[in-house]
């Protein structure tokens, strides 16, 4: 090859290569997050930011998500405009927070005496509930995606016992959504405000109860300082399930590979956030008992039932009142949970029952 040729070939090679750094370069994204979370929240805020980085890693840094704790970037109510708006591309948050867009949201996070977190998941992947959600986000311009899942929650912290529906009445409890709707039926004063105010209220007596997110965030909150009384089960959200919202918009306009990572991602972190609660929660608990004098007790059948009664009363309200998308995501869901009845007591809560017989068996370290 001429010295005149040899030249022109590096040359090319010097152009081709200055031009693809900038074209590499304009496919990088970065998208913002906002969440529901105060910053560093464990379970859900930690767990918020492992799925903006895992999104990162899956997408080898070609969409990189910035992560917004609760009302850094947009008041907490209005997470799901901004991400409609394209003000945020995504939201962490649940999707029963925007019950005043839609009644139909609360099937989709967690709804009184409603699905248990594997339940939930069953209904979502395999159940025609993945369906209904895209439906119904398709009116708001999001598609969401389970990305998260506290799993059980407990029935409150209280500063007095409660043995009969009776003492229920002009209690003053921080309990959101629909089962703060139940409760009112039966004379509780509904109170809502974000987790870290509560504690103040509940040591002031402003409150006389309060429910937030499980154990291991109740008690980051210090909820057992100043009310001893810790009721189970909780009703009001057998599960509670996370959601990533995402413009659909500037998701349509992604490459697949990236839309499939936002899946995947969602995915995993739905499965390692239930993970998480699970494994954390009994020892949280089991240190407030035998640390810090919390008194563990159940709720009397009384009051259980009435719970019920009240729950049913206020979903059978929102169904008969809803559009038609609302009563079919209803329908679906209630018959899932007829449905799954059978199996879940002769399965889960079978095995349950009989592992608590007294049998020789080890109890580890």
């Amino acid at each position: 090859m001429s010295t005149r040729r040899r030249f022109l070939a590096g040359a090319a090679a010097v152009t081709a290569s200055a031009l693809a750094a900038p074209a590499l370069a304009q496919n990088l994204v970065e998208w913002r997050m906002v969440t529901a979370w105060p910053k560093g929240l464990a379970g859900a805020g930690t767990g918020a930011q492992r799925l903006a980085d895992r999104i990162g890693v899956l997408t080898q840094g070609q969409l990189t998500i910035k992560l917004y704790a609760a009302g850094e970037l947009v008041p907490v109510d209005q997470n799901m405009t901004a991400v409609m708006s394209g003000d945020a591309e995504m939201s962490h948050d649940m999707s029963a927070y925007y019950l005043s867009k839609s009644p139909a949201f609360a099937f989709f996070s967690a709804i009184p005496f409603g699905l248990m977190a594997q339940e939930f998941n069953a209904w979502i992947y395999a159940g025609g509930g993945r369906g209904l959600w895209d439906e119904l986000g398709e009116r708001f311009g999001i598609r969401a995606y389970a990305a998260g899942n506290t799993g059980a929650r407990l029935g409150g912290w209280f500063r007095k016992e409660i043995n009969t529906v009776d003492d229920l009445k002009g209690l003053r409890f921080r309990i959101g959504g629909l089962a703060g709707q139940a409760l009112a039926k039966l004379g509780v004063n509904q109170m809502l405000m974000p987790g870290s105010q509560i504690l103040p209220k509940l040591q002031s007596g402003d409150l006389d109860a309060a429910e937030f997110m499980g154990p291991i965030n109740d008690l980051s909150f210090g909820f057992q300082n100043a009310a001893k009384f810790c009721y189970w089960p909780g009703f009001q959200e057998p599960c509670a399930a996370l959601q990533l919202q995402v413009n659909s918009a500037k998701l349509d306009a992604l490459p697949t590979t990236h839309k499939v990572a936002i899946e995947v991602a969602c995915t995993e972190e739905n499965s390692r956030s239930l993970a998480e609660y699970n494994a954390r929660s009994p020892i949280a608990i089991a240190q407030a008992v035998t640390e810090q004098g919390v008194m563990l007790k159940q709720f009397p059948d009384e009051v259980f039932k009435a719970f019920g009664t009240a729950s049913g009363e206020v979903l059978s309200e929102m169904v008969d009142n809803g559009d038609d998308l609302t009563k079919r995501i209803a329908a679906s869901y209630f018959a899932f949970r007829q449905a799954t009845l059978l199996w879940t007591r002769i399965g889960d809560q079978g095995y349950t029952n009989m592992r608590l017989l007294d049998y020789n068996y080890p109890k580890g370290g």
